[in-house]
């Protein structure tokens, strides 16, 4: 505090005791000045100086910001939770989520979102390992000015698109024919028989409840689980995926059917094998249905945690370099 400041408070403490004859106490609570800080400038004392606080160790760099931000701008379509597991896959940063969003929130490149009610599943509708559940739904896709109709069958483990086609009609031929191919892709022994039978799970459309889509599984020995009428959510992992397709289709028009068989490919293979999935702790379906997934978060969190070893050693200003415990500890 200036010095004519501290003698100005002397004298109205002085002039305050000679007119009221409160004692030095109840002025200075009066003027809200602590009484240590009075006795000290009374003994000459300079005012303390504010500190400035330590580092804080674990603190994200210059360099990491500046990375951030910068691959922010160049993916807006991404959100902060998979733009920092993509950072990390990819070497640019290796920062957590949540220091990534205040990074953002700091270059006010946050997008606002409005949370969705959903339905919570029990774990005995949840598949424990891929082929376990195969979900499938149809979905309109126009095309030159008329309904086409894709079909997908997905392994709700690793929500992996297993088989897709871009039906010309939604009857129980077209259906089950779709099927029989999407079946085909299951790993089979020697005799052709089937080494894994996913339990089919859909709406009750006309081609679903048909004999012909009945025989295709009875031939391979597969169960069907419909799902109650009127009750979407019960088959809501087809029914996010689907919205995650039409979403990445719904800008792009198609003049011939061919151009669209084409273009679905590419998303669907987009969907598995580019985009990050959040219920798959933001790895690829692909990484689930025929990778290692535990191997693919284990080396991600040996990168967190020697990338969090090398900014303590940084904002700490450590000389003598150390090797990181990639076991131990979790991340920042």
């Amino acid at each position: 505090m200036p010095d004519e400041l501290q003698a100005r408070v002397h004298e109205v403490v002085q002039q305050t005791q000679e007119r009221s004859g409160w004692g030095v106490r109840r002025v200075l609570a009066a003027l809200g000045v602590p009484r240590s800080t009075f006795y000290r400038w009374l003994r000459g004392k300079p005012a303390e100086v504010a500190t400035k606080p330590p580092p804080a160790p674990y603190e994200a760099l210059a360099s990491e910001r500046e990375a951030t931000r910068r691959y922010a701008l160049r993916h807006a379509e991404l959100r902060h939770r998979e733009l920092a597991w993509r950072m990390v896959d990819e070497d640019v940063a290796y920062l957590s989520p949540s220091t990534v969003y205040r990074i953002l929130r700091t270059e006010n490149l946050v997008c606002p979102w409005r949370r969705r009610t959903k339905r919570s599943r029990g774990e005995d509708e949840k598949a424990a390992r891929s082929n376990q559940i195969w979900a499938t739904d149809l979905k309109y896709v126009q095309v030159g000015g008329r309904h086409y109709y894709l079909i997908c069958f997905l392994d709700e483990y690793s929500r992996y698109i297993v088989h897709h086609e871009l039906l010309r009609s939604m009857d129980s031929n077209a259906i089950s024919t779709a099927a029989q191919a999407a079946l085909e892709k299951l790993p089979r022994d020697a005799g052709g028989q089937l080494l894994e039978r996913p339990e089919i799970r859909s709406d009750n459309g006309s081609g679903y409840i048909s004999r012909e889509f009945g025989g295709v599984l009875d031939e391979h020995g597969l169960t069907h689980r419909r799902i109650r009428p009127h009750c979407p959510e019960e088959n809501g992992v087809m029914e996010r995926a689907n919205r995650t397709l039409g979403e990445a289709l719904e800008d792009v028009t198609f003049d011939d059917y061919h151009g669209a068989v084409d273009h679905t490919t590419q998303v669907v293979r987009w969907y598995n094998e580019q985009r990050l999935h959040s219920a798959l702790g933001y790895l690829r379906p692909v990484d689930y249905y025929h990778g290692q997934p535990d191997e693919l978060h284990e080396a991600r969190r040996v990168k967190m945690a020697a990338a969090r070893h090398r900014r303590k050693e940084h904002n700490l200003g450590m000389r003598q370099q150390s090797l990181p415990l990639h076991a131990v500890g979790a991340v920042a």
